[in-house]
């Protein structure tokens, strides 16, 4: 190698450091991409309990239909918040992205840990299950079906910052981006998201937006609908959903937590019609590496019961995750409780045991439900 060619080796190798350097560090977080992985087997398992209790809950029960004739709020009833906090959640709530490129915490206001951008209102016989979830990401509305053939009904409700008018991409699939206008929705103006990209736009789930009754846009995406119903089904839904900030009561609080503690995930699903079955989940980043999760569901009566303590490394599901350990979960008042590590940290400030003394049940029957969560 001459002079030349080793200055110019030497610059090259200065510059490709310089732009390492440089470059962002990644948005993707290891613990997290598990976690949700796990999240829609959970899903799956989870629809299989909605149809066993619709069977159940269809002798004898029937919807409650409001003004209008559509079915009141599905999922979460409209129960009184009280001693919820008031204000406004941060600009930021309903972002797509990221709060910071090393935080995973979700927005979070005084001790409330989950408020989604609005509730469903009628919801398609097709629907057992509505969800709303908050995370790093985003917070949403979700409602879905039981899997056929691979495949179900599903509808995602998110909203854009208030003030904000969205804009079409303008590269969708291989095609250009269009705005197609819709039927209005409740007297007001709405559009469909699509491609030029026919294939595409065929294959992809249908995306509608509209504006509430409160000025903010909001957005429906729609799949596993059968080919008629690819307009007339989700303008129905949007017409039901009821806008403005919903902060539903959860089974479940903490007691106190680790220092350097943030919220990573919250959801709480619900048969969307009926009472049970139900399940909330939270999950905790500690000191930026210990993930742990809580979850509460339906359990026993009765005053808690022990709990004998870790019983080693709990199995994987069907997934390749490991299993809630059943040494770490205890039950009374109507509901279980568990804690599971994700992601093991050898100096994390709190074991599993300390983790299962901070939770606070709250009782099978919602109306001791509460959105305070946080200590």
């Amino acid at each position: 190698m001459n002079g030349e060619d080793e200055e110019l080796s030497v610059r090259m190798a200065r510059y490709v450091a310089a732009e390492e350097a440089a470059a962002p560090p990644s948005r993707v977080d290891p613990a997290l991409a598990v976690l949700r992985g796990r999240e829609l087997h959970r899903r799956r398992v989870w629809t299989v309990a909605s149809a066993v209790a619709a069977v159940a809950l269809s002798v004898g029960s029937f919807a409650v239909l409001g003004s209008g004739g559509g079915a009141g709020p599905a999922g979460i009833p409209a129960a009184p918040r009280s001693g919820s906090p008031s204000g406004s959640l941060p600009p930021d709530a309903y972002r797509k992205s990221g709060p910071t490129e090393r935080s995973s915490a979700v927005p979070v206001v005084g001790r409330t840990v989950l408020t989604v951008p609005g509730r469903f209102g009628w919801l398609p016989d097709s629907v057992s299950t509505v969800e709303y979830r908050s995370e790093s990401t985003g917070v949403d509305a979700m409602a879905y079906g039981d899997l056929v053939d691979h495949d179900r009904v599903q509808f995602l409700l998110t909203a854009f910052p208030e003030g904000v008018t969205p804009d079409v991409d303008p590269l969708i699939g291989a095609g250009d981006g269009l705005r197609v206008d819709a039927a209005p929705v409740n007297g007001r103006e709405a559009y469909w998201v699509t491609s030029s990209d026919a294939s595409f736009a065929q294959g992809t789930p249908s995306r509608l937006r509209f504006r509430g009754a409160d000025g903010i846009w909001y957005q429906l995406d729609s799949s596993g609908l059968p080919e008629a119903d690819r307009e007339q089904l989700p303008l129905r839904v949007a017409a039901g959903v009821v806008p403005g900030r919903y902060t539903p009561p959860l089974p479940v609080s903490l007691s106190s937590l680790p220092p350097d503690t943030v919220v990573s995930n919250a959801s709480l699903r619900h048969a969307a019609h009926g009472a049970a079955p139900w399940e909330a989940e939270l999950t905790f980043q500690e000191q930026g590496i210990h993930y742990v999760t809580v979850r509460v569901e339906p359990g026993q009566d009765g005053p808690p019961s022990g709990s004998p303590g870790p019983s080693g490394s709990p199995g994987p599901d069907a997934n390749g995750f490991p299993e809630y350990d059943p040494g770490l979960c205890s039950s009374g008042y109507g509901v279980r409780w568990c804690v599971r590590e994700l992601q093991p940290a050898a100096d994390a400030g709190s074991t599993m045991p300390v983790w299962l003394t901070r939770v606070v049940p709250r009782g099978s029957d919602e109306r001791s439900w509460s959105a305070d969560v946080l200590p």
